[in-house]
């Protein structure tokens, strides 16, 4: 069954959506119910709750669309774009308008590096985002389901990053733009992932000392505001470079020494030991600005005493809640100033309200 299934649908890694007012797509439903396609058929649910969206009207039927989802081996009856995209963002009015709405919907991210990037893939389509550009070569590993996204499981260990990432933003909205580079990002592909077509920001959360300055000097280059959300223990460190309105900005806002940054665009040049590489990704921040157990590991990550840079559940949920808010402040043209920002909810209880 699964070759027939590629016959219909080469790129398995997208929605096939079907409008069955077309006979091409209707003989595509066909030959997928005759496969054994598992068939999720809510219409009436979808058209009750748009009858609640629009109370001056009573809208029987509209349209027959169904989305096909490869990677589920499911057909599912929906609605079309804009009915879909009015029921699933109905709940944000009050707190967002229907003109930002559609500043958002129309606001393009780009994200490179999807630890911290998948929870902020999805908040981001949970809320109304629809234009993706993803990267990440990585594969999915056990130690990572101590804090990615709560959609990912044990079966997905050794799938990539990037495709998982896609599969969950379209799990939430089909009719989703999401351009993914599975590859990741190299200095081959930079320019294109930034201007083909232009992103509107850059979330830049990836592991490269040397492609997170190169990526930023492009972004100079073609005017992309860049920000980045590390993780401090249970707090976070945003940073937000604002080369939209100034090209001539400091890379990090010049919390990043010459020094550093010299070391590390010169790293094949260098003999530098495998304990020096480790405290170059370390003073890539600022040790100064790290916890005293973060600054600790780095020196426990040199000894090979841990496998990688700790993180936690708690903290790239609030990384990712903290990019939302920011991109979404972006979409909406807020005054957002270039800087870094230190949010901290570890000390919770020291602003503990009494009456």
């Amino acid at each position: 069954m699964k070759k027939k299934l590629l016959m219909i649908k080469t790129n398995i890694n997208k929605p096939l959506i079907l409008n069955l007012t077309r006979e091409k797509d209707k003989k595509i439903f066909k030959e997928l119910k005759k496969m054994g396609v598992e068939i999720v058929d809510k219409y009436d649910l979808l058209l009750q709750e748009l009858n609640k969206c629009s109370p001056k009207q009573s809208i029987k039927r509209i349209d027959d669309v169904w989305i096909y989802y490869p990677w589920h081996q499911k057909l599912v009856h929906s609605l079309s774009e804009p009915y879909f995209y009015l029921i699933k963002t109905s709940r944000n009015l009050g707190l967002i308008t229907k003109s930002e709405q559609k500043n958002i919907k129309n606001f393009r991210i780009g994200i490179v590096g999807l630890n911290v990037g998948n929870p902020l893939a999805m908040a981001l389509a949970f809320q109304g985002f629809t234009k993706f550009k993803i990267a990440d070569n990585d594969t999915f590993e056990l130690s990572n389901l101590n804090r990615l996204a709560a959609g990912l499981k044990f079966l997905d260990v050794g799938e990539n990053k990037t495709i998982l990432c896609l599969r969950h933003i379209y799990d939430i909205n089909p009719f989703c733009e999401v351009i993914p580079y599975p590859e990741g990002i190299s200095e081959k592909n930079l320019v294109e992932f930034l201007v083909k077509p232009k992103v509107d920001i850059l979330v830049e959360e990836i592991d490269n000392l040397v492609l997170k300055i190169k990526i930023r000097e492009l972004a100079k280059k073609y005017r992309i505001p860049v920000i980045m959300a590390t993780g401090n223990e249970s707090d976070v460190i945003l940073d937000i470079e604002r080369y939209d309105l100034n090209p001539r900005l400091k890379i990090l806002n010049g919390f990043l020494n010459d020094e550093t940054r010299n070391k590390i665009l010169n790293l094949d040049k260098l003999n530098l030991t495998e304990k020096e590489k480790i405290l170059l990704i370390r003073n890539f921040i600022g040790s100064k600005f790290l916890s005293s157990r973060l600054n600790k590991s780095f020196m426990l990550l040199s000894k090979k005493m841990i496998r990688g840079i700790p993180q936690l559940s708690e903290v790239s949920f609030l990384r990712a809640a903290v990019l939302t808010l920011v991109i979404k402040q972006f979409a909406l043209r807020k005054k957002i100033e270039s800087g870094r920002y230190i949010i901290k909810i570890s000390n919770f209880r020291e602003t503990r309200i009494l009456i």
